[in-house]
């Protein structure tokens, strides 16, 4: 029987409310200030109904309502809630400097009737006019007192001290948040929250740090919205910008700037950009001042300003840029560093039917070889890391999260976790190299396998995975790789190579890139990172190409219906094909566990009758999952088969993955200007035999007949494609 869906209590937002109030009271009590306690006074002292009036506000849109708009049935006395708000200062009157957020608060008919009942002849013509436009107007030609006049403003209230109550949710959630959604969606059992933890740590251990970091979260969405002339006024005050405290307000304030500075060089106002960008001495506003003065010509000062970044750089991929700018712009080189990696790289040739997984085109090229490659990415770092330190970050004496809603532990989050766990650090990496590391991985997935946490996620295949690659890499280097992540887990956290190849000589790393692709800056930071601390890496160029040897399983599927989510298979007809000759088939009715409509019936010739004794998808999932095998996948409108046969293995608990063709697409492509591309008029075009019509087998056929034709078509065409522009950091 399915459990019943939960419900929320009457006053659930009320209830969540108080619940924050009480854990930054328990957890952040140095770090509130008189403003914060006293608003926190204040409310306690209101009833009930008008706590819960204050709440309902809070979760709602905007600082200004219509007061008829506030009809919740647990709050029968309105009015009387309304007067203890506004004598504890939590609400307000309408006033003159609400007028913008109050005229976007009217509808376009009340704009409309206020310009009916004004005698001005120069009045706005409403006629084909947005409410936008209108309200424009309005604004331009009115004032607050003609407002006053027309409307009756005391049916609309104003939401008082919202910034404090802003910086109280900052505190709890870490970002700028208008409501207390998630402690709703946590209740409906929506959001997973960590609600059995019992140790929580701050984010910000004072004051100061608190409220700095509040400034950099509202002006960052304050730039994010802003119109050209409200960006200039925010230049202008950033230099009077309160100063950061600590290390993760300075990297807050950092961010900031580039951000204004971006908005700005959007906007055509270089020198204000420039003036902004100068306020930071780091990346990526010092490469930015370079480029843009740089076009200015100013090159005497680029210079100087780059080597000074060369002899001073914030960071790694800073370092990299002012190099490599510097000897393209002033000593002769021609490209990049990152085109001459890319321009340098072996070429690997694999089939361009898997255009779309190039990663898996080369995984499976060195399982052809022997040998094991494993698409990880960022993941294998993550997962090593977490596994490594997992007593450390999520133990009963480990540094805690700052709420049950926060996965990741605060010391992560503002970057003290190599400080504050640096014997630990040290004593987990020594036992690389030795079978406690092995033990106590085994031991972490045992007893923790699949428990929420905010740096990776479990994934059965890594246990033996990270057992092989500490059997095959050298301590030092992965204690190396480690220590850097611990000391900054977000920068050191992307940026890694595609993939983890396991060789006779050890283990290596591959960044895969395909025609069109960049080596991204912050990737090469990782890749030399990695060089440095002893590993193999490199980078691998894929260039797509016919392969006359590529098997590919033409098929075609009857159903149910169109819809995969709701129609079953009814027949499955498949082709095995290499070099344009059959090889193999697949053929057989399916029973669909469900009775076929009578309009299929008329359209591919198949009842109940004929499927009342064929094995159902389950009993042939097997068996055709062998047939396809590593096979490229072709069907006519290959979306369809395909999407038929994902839902139909995950029916039974299983993935299926495989690249396709989709006959349909190809034959657009290669055959252009055809009247119709459906797979009869198709073989009707191309004298294509289609006998028995709505029949997966013959239809089957007859799409590999058009594979035949579009492999025709399909001719190697070398490739100088791969992307040798500048990189940069754009705004």
């Amino acid at each position: 029987m399915p459990h019943p869906f939960p419900t929320l209590r009457t006053f659930y937002y009320l209830d969540h409310f108080k619940e924050m109030v009480a854990f930054l009271e328990n957890h952040y009590a140095k770090v509130l200030a008189d403003e914060e306690r006293e608003y926190i006074e204040h409310f306690n002292q209101l009833g009930q109904q008008a706590q819960a009036l204050k709440v309902r506000m809070t979760n709602r849109r905007g600082r200004i309502f219509r007061i008829e708009s506030f009809k919740y049935s647990e709050i029968p006395d309105r009015d009387s809630s309304l007067l203890e708000l506004r004598e504890l200062g939590f609400i307000r009157p309408l006033e003159a400097a609400d007028v913008d957020e109050w005229l976007d608060l009217l509808t376009r008919a009340e704009l409309v009737q206020f310009l009916k009942s004004d005698e001005n002849p120069a009045k706005c013509c409403t006629s084909g006019k947005t409410k936008q436009q209108i309200r424009n107007w309005v604004r331009e030609s009115y004032g607050f007192a003609d407002f006053a006049r027309h409307f009756t403003l005391e049916s609309f209230t104003v939401q008082a001290r919202t910034q404090t109550l802003e910086y109280l949710l900052f505190l709890y959630f870490g970002k700028t948040r208008d409501s207390l959604q998630a402690f709703a969606l946590r209740d409906l059992g929506i959001v997973k929250t960590q609600s059995a933890q019992t140790q929580f740590e701050a984010r910000f251990q004072s004051p100061q740090s608190a409220k700095s970091a509040f400034f950099y979260s509202s002006i960052a969405t304050k730039i994010e919205t802003a119109d050209p002339g409200e960006l200039l006024i925010i230049a202008d005050s950033a230099a009077d910008w309160p100063p950061a405290v600590d290390r993760e307000t300075e990297a807050k304030f950092h961010r900031v700037i580039a951000q204004l500075g971006g908005r700005l060089e959007r906007i055509d106002c270089i020198p204000q950009a420039l003036q902004v960008y100068e306020l930071s001495d780091h990346h990526p506003a010092r490469e930015r001042i370079c480029r843009l003065r740089h076009a200015r010509g100013e090159t005497e000062i680029v210079q100087a300003f780059l080597q000074r970044i060369i002899d001073q750089p914030a960071s790694d991929e800073e370092l990299l840029f002012a190099e490599d700018f510097h000897a393209r712009k002033f000593g002769g080189r021609k490209i990049g560093r990152l085109t001459q990696l890319l321009r340098e790289a072996p070429i690997l040739k694999l089939d361009e039917a898997f255009r779309d997984q190039p990663e898996e085109a080369v995984v499976r090229h060195f399982m052809e070889l022997g040998q094991t490659a494993i698409h990880v990415e960022n993941h294998f770092w993550s997962v090593l890391f977490g596994v490594m330190f997992w007593d450390a970050l999520h133990g009963e004496s480990s540094c805690a999260t700052p709420n049950e809603f926060e996965l990741r532990p605060t010391q992560l989050l503002n970057r003290s976790f190599a400080e504050k766990q640096a014997d630990v650090i040290e004593a987990r990496l020594q036992w690389l190299g030795t079978a406690k590391a092995e033990a106590w991985i085994q031991e972490v997935f045992s007893n923790h396998f699949g428990q929420p946490n905010g740096i990776f996620h479990w994934r059965e295949e890594d246990l033996p995975m990270l057992i092989r690659f500490l059997k095959a890499a050298t301590p030092t280097a992965t204690a190396t790789i480690l220590r850097r992540i611990a000391a900054d887990p977000k920068s050191n956290g992307r940026g890694y190579p595609d993939l983890l190849v396991f060789d006779p000589d050890g283990v290596k790393f591959l960044e895969i890139k395909a025609e069109g692709d960049q080596i991204r800056r912050h990737q090469l930071v990782q890749m030399e990172a990695l060089r440095v601390a002893g590993f193999d890496v490199g980078v691998l160029r894929v260039q797509w190409w016919i392969d006359p040897m590529q098997e590919y399983v033409v098929v075609d599927l009857e159903t149910t219906g169109r819809r995969s989510e709701s129609h079953r298979v009814t027949e499955i007809g498949a082709l095995k094909v290499r070099n344009g000759e059959v090889i193999d088939q697949f053929q057989t009715l399916i029973h669909p566990q469900r009775r076929i409509p009578k309009i299929i019936t008329e359209l591919t010739g198949i009842d109940d009758r004929m499927v009342e004794h064929a094995p159902t998808f389950e009993q042939i999932a097997d068996s055709f999952r062998e047939f396809v095998g590593d096979a490229v996948l072709v069907a006519h409108n290959a979306n369809f088969d395909y999407g038929f046969l994902r839902d139909e293995y995950t029916r039974l608990g299983q993935n299926f993955r495989r690249p396709t063709l989709c006959t349909v697409v190809a034959m657009r492509k290669f055959y252009p200007g055809l009247e119709s591309y459906k797979l009869s008029r198709l073989c009707d075009e191309f004298s294509i035999s289609l006998d028995r019509h709505h029949r997966a087998l013959c239809d089957a056929a007859a799409t590999a007949e058009l594979l035949k034709l579009i492999n025709l078509k399909r001719i190697i065409k070398p490739t100088s494609s791969f992307q040798e522009s500048e990189i940069a950091t754009r705004p």
